[in-house]
């Protein structure tokens, strides 16, 4: 009897310590993924306007380059990165869907698109991705007639892109040129120069966007500028200038001043609710400095002229 009974005793120790030995198994199975970090960041949404400001100079030198509108390269890559969000704008600077096929010899990286796992392009930067979409246009026989295309008709060029395959779905030119439009896109696609001949260039104004005047487009005038140079650079009239900016037709602009390439606003932003005027300050002035119309300062703060005074308070909104 006593040796059947070490005989349990045995059996017991031996079964008690599989369980701990299983047990503890079981605990650093659970365990282990708790140690994993997982980096699941992902670059915020940008405002069409935060996504001019970070990539519209380069969509104009792909342009200048290449002939492709900057207003078609910019809504294209709001579009398809989501405005600088999608996983491929995030791990791969991949602003343009562009996959990995036609002899891509580069990094690669594999998301779900028409099919599960496709191989797409991974840039360095950004900026080597328009440069790769814009060479990509070129060297790809579909679409060959684009570069037939007055490069200022954005258009034709987004319904070009969707006849030729660029994307399946059905409404993606429509998709561009409501982006274009909304955003006023097209300001961007600068074809004028300055110089004849091989000494011909193009000396592009800085365009600047600011909350401050709730997203309208300006740049500053030069030195040598003139209304009727700032009109041909963006395509408008000089008529179109002087009424966006409230210049009479003998104005003369001055460097340093904000020319407005698109409508002022009838009220200021929200933050601005009033303006204490300066010494020095005009009415035109101050309308300059919130993108709002003359007329409406003076209708809103029930002026009989122009004319302000130093000290003054003035409603903007």
């Amino acid at each position: 009897m006593r040796k059947q009974h070490h005989f349990f005793s045995f059996k017991y120790i031996v079964f008690a310590v599989l369980v701990v030995l299983v047990q503890s198994l079981t605990i650093e199975v659970h365990a282990k993924p708790k140690k994993v970090k997982f980096n699941t960041s992902v670059k915020a949404r940008m405002t069409p306007i935060q996504y001019c400001e970070k990539y519209a100079d380069e969509a104009r030198r792909q342009m200048q380059k290449y002939r492709i509108p900057a207003s078609i390269t910019l809504a294209q890559g709001m579009l398809e990165s989501g405005y600088g969000s999608s996983y491929l704008a995030n791990v791969a600077n991949n602003h343009f869907g562009i996959k990995a096929y036609r002899g891509w010899k580069g990094p690669v990286v594999y998301a779900d698109d028409d099919a599960k796992n496709e191989p797409f392009c991974k840039f360095k930067t950004v900026e080597e991705g328009y440069e790769y979409h814009s060479t990509f246009l070129l060297s790809n026989k579909r679409y060959a007639s684009l570069f037939n295309l007055d490069p200022t008709d954005y258009e034709a060029w987004a319904k070009g892109l969707k006849k030729a395959g660029y994307a399946t779905n059905p409404r993606y030119a429509d998709m561009l040129i409501r982006i274009i439009e909304e955003n006023h896109l097209d300001i961007y696609d600068v074809t004028k120069v300055r110089g004849r001949g091989r000494n011909s260039k193009i000396i592009p104004h800085k365009l600047y966007v600011t909350s401050k005047r709730r997203g309208l487009k300006y740049v500053r005038a030069r030195a040598d500028d003139d209304l009727s140079y700032i009109a041909k650079e963006f395509d408008v009239t000089k008529r179109q200038l002087r009424s966006w900016n409230d210049l009479h037709k003998k104005a003369v602009i001055m460097e340093g001043d904000i020319i407005y390439l698109q409508p002022k606003h009838k009220k200021a932003d929200k933050k601005y609710p009033q303006h204490v005027v300066r010494a020095g300050e005009s009415l035109h002035s101050i309308s300059q400095m919130y993108g709002v119309r003359v007329s409406s300062l003076i209708k809103r703060n029930k002026l009989a002229t122009a004319t302000v005074q130093e000290g003054q308070v003035l409603k903007l909104r």
